[in-house]
């Protein structure tokens, strides 16, 4: 039987794509010319099964039994089946088993839905979904690139190693039918079959009577789901649900809202707790939250603590990551707890009764996820570097009385002589007058009336005249000159009540009397020294370059922390800091669509580049284990 097909050569599915305004991505499975030769050559069945193997590096025996399933390798004249599958590979333009809703995360019922495979297809290899439905290379084409970018990374041509990848074809978010779709794909293999197809060719698959299913690999193929199936709350305190919105806002699996699906109880350690205030009332807060307030606005958190009687809302699983710190590292790694309050205007909200159900919610989290309490764990988001550096909490959070409540306060924990010192200077006792409070979009801030902060000022001399170190300020928001409760610093030299630390790279002072007055306690703590002139300080402990190989989630470079003048934070040798942690994780989650279908979605990347966390001023950042050597802090 003769056949004519629409048939793209590498060159005209380029000419095709950039006429459309389309790219293929960087990672897709493959490049434009790598599908034009799967697109080209013999139109007959088994040469296209044989040339999408070779370009996909899906093994041509699954790639076949996949297609004997759906349809004994037919094409069917490009009509769709009964469940709305197209062509040899049975493409769906959507998934087997959607959700009711379309907006997940509206409720605490069901699990998220996939893409259908010609969606993934089209995404995938820029081909049309009118030539995924109607041309049965291009169909068989695009059912191997949705195979691969199921399973990514994966070179083996033994069938076991691409379950996981099958299992996920079958298009349904249940993972016991996944798993029956598996099983029968797998005796089709150890069956084989031999079959004359309706377009006039004859088709075979040998047996191959090893082939078995890896179960446990579907099993780990984990079908992340928002909204919150548990709450996580401690009994002793009041907690409901309030869930934040998770729903597509485009028609790019791109284009979504306001969190990312992840498995952070197997994948990824939550190292630390984010506190925040929400700088606005509880009841905006949950509109917004709930996308009410602004519908496409990527932002969440975890939970939310209202101030007059501390009532606790849950809007995100633990599991999943929420968009936060403005810092994904930190996203990654954290939860992040809201508090009803301003950060600019002191005393209105910080209740009794929001510290007390914080601490509460905070201790039950760090013996659920493992997080350390102590103030290299329980940090403010002004204490890292992020895209949305913000600043709070902010001066008026009373630190040394939130870690008194949580079980860990800040104390002397070494006797005797110590260079290593924690910044605990009081609240109360420690009044300002600052500027800048009440701002409003409008309206400058105006003076602050005097209230009670968490720091000591740190400046350019040994003298209460010298300014404040990088250019401070008195203002409420400025926060580049401020050793806050709880922070740790090496002392390299005493001037009377004056001791000289580094501070963002720079010599500074912090004034610190003896006895009663004085702002800083003796500590325990190793600190680092850098081993060579100018070692960066980073913001985020992401993987070497090397660790992304094999994988299809693109380098993610390693960004460093500015300093407050615009420059790159580094450290020079002579200059000591203390570790706030020696065992950070290094590693990148890859979380880039709505519907987990992009590749390498769901992906982490480890590396072997070693950091440690250490405090450089009044943030943290990392800085590589090979730059630096570990010294005591006696």
């Amino acid at each position: 039987m003769a056949r004519r097909f629409s048939r793209f050569g590498a060159g005209a599915l380029a000419a095709t794509l950039a006429a459309a305004g389309l790219t293929l991505s960087s990672t897709s499975v493959a490049s434009a010319t790598d599908w034009g030769t799967c697109l080209a050559g013999p139109d007959d069945t088994q040469s296209a099964f044989t040339r999408a193997s070779r370009v996909s590096g899906v093994p041509e025996d699954v790639l076949l039994a996949v297609g004997y399933l759906g349809g004994r390798w037919s094409h069917h004249g490009g009509q769709p089946s009964v469940s709305g599958g197209y062509g040899v590979m049975h493409l769906t333009d959507a998934p087997v088993a959607p959700v009711s809703a379309p907006e997940k995360g509206d409720t605490n019922q069901g699990l998220p839905s996939r893409a259908g495979t010609l969606q993934v297809a089209r995404q995938q290899t820029g081909l049309s979904a009118e030539q995924l439905r109607t041309d049965p290379v291009a169909n068989i084409c695009g059912a191997a690139a949705v195979l691969a970018s199921y399973q990514p990374g994966t070179t083996t041509k033994a069938p076991a190693g691409w379950s996981k990848a099958v299992a996920r074809y079958a298009g349904t978010a249940d993972r016991q039918e996944a798993l029956h779709y598996a099983g029968l794909v797998f005796d089709v293999l150890r069956a084989g079959a031999t079959e004359t197809t309706d377009l006039g060719d004859t088709v075979r698959l040998a047996s191959n009577p090893s082939a078995a299913l890896d179960t446990s690999a579907v099993a780990d193929d984990r079908l992340l789901q928002p909204g919150v199936q548990e709450l996580e709350c401690p009994a002793t305190i009041e907690c409901d649900v309030v869930e934040a919105q998770y729903r597509s806002t485009g028609p790019a699996v791109t284009q979504y809202v306001n969190y990312d699906l992840a498995d952070r109880e197997k994948d990824l350690s939550i190292d630390y707790l984010v506190v925040h205030n929400t700088e606005c009332t509880y009841d905006v807060c949950t509109k917004l939250i709930k996308g009410e307030a602004e519908p496409n606005r990527f932002v969440s958190w975890h939970y939310t603590v209202r101030s007059n009687d501390g009532h606790v809302d849950q809007h995100v699983a633990t599991r999943n990551v929420a968009a936060h710190a403005g810092n994904w590292y930190l996203n990654m790694h954290s939860v992040g707890v809201e508090h009803e309050g301003k950060a600019g205007e002191p005393g209105t909200w910080y209740t009794e009764a929001l510290y007390r159900s914080s601490a509460e919610l905070v201790t039950y989290l760090a013996a659920q996820k493992g997080i350390e309490l102590d103030r290299a764990h329980i940090v403010g988001h002004e204490e890292f570097m992020s895209s949305n550096y913000k600043w709070d909490p902010g001066p008026y959070w009373d630190w040394e009385h939130y870690m008194a409540l949580l079980g860990a306060p800040i104390r002397p924990d070494r006797r005797g002589p110590s260079q290593v010192f924690t910044v605990k200077p009081g609240f109360t006792d420690n009044a300002r007058s600052l500027d800048g409070c009440f701002a409003t979009e409008t309206q400058p801030g105006r003076p602050c009336p005097s209230f009670g902060t968490n720091y000591v000022d740190v400046r350019t001399a040994p003298s209460d005249s010298a300014p404040l170190a990088w250019g401070s300020s008195d203002l409420v928001s400025d926060r580049d000159a401020r050793a806050v409760a709880g922070h740790k610093f090496y002392v390299m030299g005493r001037q009377g009540d004056w001791l000289k630390v580094w501070w963002d790279g720079s010599a500074a002072w912090i004034k610190s009397p003896k006895g009663d007055q004085a702002n800083v306690v003796p500590s325990q703590g190793e600190v680092v020294e850098p081993v060579r002139p100018s070692v960066p300080v980073y913001a985020r402990a992401y993987p070497e370059a090397s660790a992304y190989a094999g994988t299809p989630v693109p380098y993610q470079g390693q960004p460093t922390v500015t300093a407050p003048d615009g420059s790159v934070l580094t450290l020079q040798p002579g200059q000591r800091y203390v570790i706030a942690d020696r065992t950070v994780p290094t590693d990148y989650y890859y979380a880039k669509s709505f519907d987990n279908s992009l590749p390498g979605d769901k992906t982490v990347v480890t590396g072997t580049e070693e950091y440690v966390q250490v405090w450089v001023g009044h943030r943290f950042g990392y800085v590589k284990a090979a730059d630096v050597r570990v010294l005591s802090g006696r």
